[in-house]
């Protein structure tokens, strides 16, 4: 465990103290330390205590011995471990407030293949898709090309390919140790996102990606992607967009801040609108959609942290 100074101190200021999480066990480390970053600043800029600490194996142990010294977790860790339920368990065992999501939506949301059906049943239009055996992928094509491959269970769009007229799957692979995969039809059009507070629609963006698609690397790593209000899209599809939006975070179960992804086909209107996947822990750096839907809203991302602390509880299961 690292954690930024001695919490013995933190003891002698009266302000609430917010322990920030990040780092921990996943792929998505580097975007955790991002957002943890940014948030650390915006907290001090709030009057807050805030604790910096980057979670390993040792967190329970450090957790147990020092909670009665914390008034709220910041959850800022992306990815498994962080988002996918594991971390909310042990900070519901600990019985102190804490940000974003609980166990169960967290899980759900961070299930590609598990969420997807639950928004099937709900009336949501998703992409047709089958989860597959590496074996499975090498052997054949379940949808016409293109059509796009990814994991189960990642965030930040980490290992997300489209596999296209001459793409060879066998080097796709070769890049990651995953057993199963989801494999989706590719859907023609744009690319949105909805930010929500609490399930109530915060915003909206479109994004044009400086790359073949909105990948990692156009997320987090090339200044070019394009983010704005969608300038074509008819108020009718709009309006179907916020309502999948609600109701995906509904069925889900997600509070706090969250975030909703579709993949829009403006040629057959609202029949074209389908949920890729929904975000129960969205990054938080200034340059993260959902800091830029709240700038668009008029919320600043000082506001946006406040709100995220203030809105903190613990038995969310």
């Amino acid at each position: 465990m690292e954690v930024s100074k001695n919490i013995g101190n933190i003891l002698m200021n009266k302000n609430k103290t917010i322990a920030v999480l990040r780092g921990g066990l996943s792929s998505e480390q580097e975007v955790s330390n991002k957002s943890a970053a940014y948030v650390l600043k915006a907290l001090k800029a709030l009057g807050y205590n805030a604790l910096d600490v980057k979670v390993d194996e040792n967190f329970l142990s450090w957790a147990l011995e020092n909670k009665n010294c914390i008034d709220v977790f910041f959850n800022a860790l992306h990815g498994r471990w962080g988002e996918d339920g594991k971390i909310q368990g042990i900070l519901e065992f600990l019985r102190i407030p804490y940000t974003h999501s609980g166990v169960t939506a967290s899980a759900l949301g961070m299930d590609k293949e598990l969420s997807k059906k639950i928004f099937e049943n709900a009336g949501i239009t998703v992409p047709k898709g089958k989860v597959v055996s590496k074996r499975e992928v090498l052997r054949k094509d379940f949808f016409k090309r293109p059509f796009v491959i990814k994991p189960i269970s990642e965030g930040s769009s980490v290992g997300v390919n489209i596999v296209r007229k001459n793409t060879l799957i066998k080097n796709i692979l070769k890049k990651t140790n995953e057993k199963f995969f989801l494999i989706e039809e590719y859907i023609d059009g744009i690319d949105c996102t909805v930010a929500l507070m609490n399930g109530k629609v915060l915003g909206l963006l479109e994004i044009i990606p400086s790359e073949s698609f909105y990948n990692y690397s156009a997320k987090y790593k090339n200044k070019e992607t394009i983010y704005r209000y969608p300038k074509k899209i008819d108020p009718k599809v709009i309006k179907k967009i916020f309502k999948f939006a609600k109701l995906a975070n509904k069925v889900i179960k997600s509070t706090s801040i969250t975030r909703v992804d579709f993949r829009v086909n403006n040629q057959k209107e609202e029949n074209g609108i389908y949920v890729l996947e929904i975000n129960t822990q969205p990054g938080l750096t200034r340059s993260s959609l959902v800091p830029k839907i709240a700038k668009q809203s008029g919320v600043s991302f000082e506001n946006l942290i406040d709100w995220i602390v203030k809105d903190a509880k613990n038995n969310k299961i």
